[in-house]
């Protein structure tokens, strides 16, 4: 079975990239381009893992994270914090989050990542 990713993120580009870099590894990955796209998913999806950039509009990685700790139905969904920011580093680990990034970062290291979130044996070649 495939895991369920979704990406959250509001750089088109970026959310592509790492789609297509999942989707060779066997991930299904679904897409929002902010906050509350992902709370708007998160209502009827519960995704395995989820990739959360910080600074979005509408609303930041570190509200959904908030709001998605107050939702029993997603309180073992894994995060992965995918930032080009230092400075979120206290607040992500404050938030209890698998893993933190920081941008940018190498199609091995997200696949490592994500890996590692989901607990899953890292490939040989790896």
């Amino acid at each position: 079975m495939s895991h369920l990713i979704l990406i959250v993120d509001d750089d088109a580009e970026l959310r592509t990239l790492y789609r297509m870099i999942l989707e060779r590894e066997g991930y299904t990955v679904d897409e929002a381009t902010n906050g509350a796209d992902a709370l708007k998913y998160l209502s009827s999806h519960v995704p395995d893992l989820i990739i959360m950039d910080m600074l979005m509009p509408m609303l930041g990685g570190e509200s959904v994270m908030r709001r998605i700790q107050q939702i029993p139905a997603l309180r073992e969904v894994h995060i992965i914090v995918l930032t080009a920011y230092l400075r979120f580093r206290d607040t992500v680990r404050y938030l209890d989050a698998d893993q933190f990034l920081v941008k940018p970062i190498t199609p091995k290291q997200i696949v490592a990542a994500v890996r590692d979130a989901l607990g899953e044996e890292p490939r040989p070649e790896e």
